[in-house]
């Protein structure tokens, strides 16, 4: 009895899955027959018609086509983030090597000038060691750039003052927020009122 049953049961199997592929069958070759007689009865018309169809096929092609010189490049999202982040770091003076796409958070070492979480919170170098570095650097501008920072880091990134174009421009400035930072450029960095007839 129990095999006559599972006999059943797999030929009611067989017969299920044959019906669906006789169906898949039908359902393909109908949709190439209608398919092939849409084309047929577009060629019955007469030849005004075809051509307004096929301009206005056109037509509805090209409003829904983007040219790939036209589409947003892949990279420029990512070219965007690091153009603003490189507008940051100048307004908030960070230096250029301690930005996120330049070194992890565990590398950072404190730099002097520079306004990055890590370094306004460093406690490796003692206070008075960058009370020196200070005076040392307002007396002798060029130290940051020769001496303070390794040679790897050599560039406009170390300058105070960059040339862009016919302007000067400042990149990073290695005395802000010491005691020796200039009181027109705190005024301007803290956003407090600036009487020019002073400067």
């Amino acid at each position: 009895m129990n095999k006559r049953k599972n006999w059943r049961r797999i030929l009611e199997r067989k017969h299920i899955h044959n019906a669906k592929r006789r169906d898949k069958r039908v359902s393909k070759a109908r949709a190439i027959y209608l398919h092939r007689q849409w084309k047929h009865q577009i060629k019955l018309f007469p030849q005004e018609i075809q051509r307004k169809i096929c301009i206005l096929t056109w037509r509805f092609f090209w409003r829904e086509f983007i040219p790939i010189t036209a589409k947003v490049p892949s990279w420029q999202i990512r070219a965007n983030a690091v153009t603003q982040e490189l507008w940051l770091a100048r307004e908030k003076n960070i230096h250029f090597s301690h930005l996120s796409f330049n070194c992890i958070p565990e590398n950072k070492k404190w730099i002097m000038g520079c306004q990055c979480d890590s370094c306004l919170n460093d406690t490796e170098v003692p206070l008075i060691n960058k009370h020196c570095h200070s005076l040392v650097q307002y007396r002798n501008p060029a130290y940051f750039a020769d001496v303070f920072m390794p040679s790897e880091f050599t560039g406009n990134w170390n300058d105070h003052y960059s040339f862009a174009g016919p302007t000067v421009v400042k990149v990073f400035d290695p005395l802000c927020d010491s005691y020796k930072e200039r009181s027109f450029t705190r005024k301007l960095r803290t956003g407090e009122t600036i009487a020019f007839e002073t400067i």
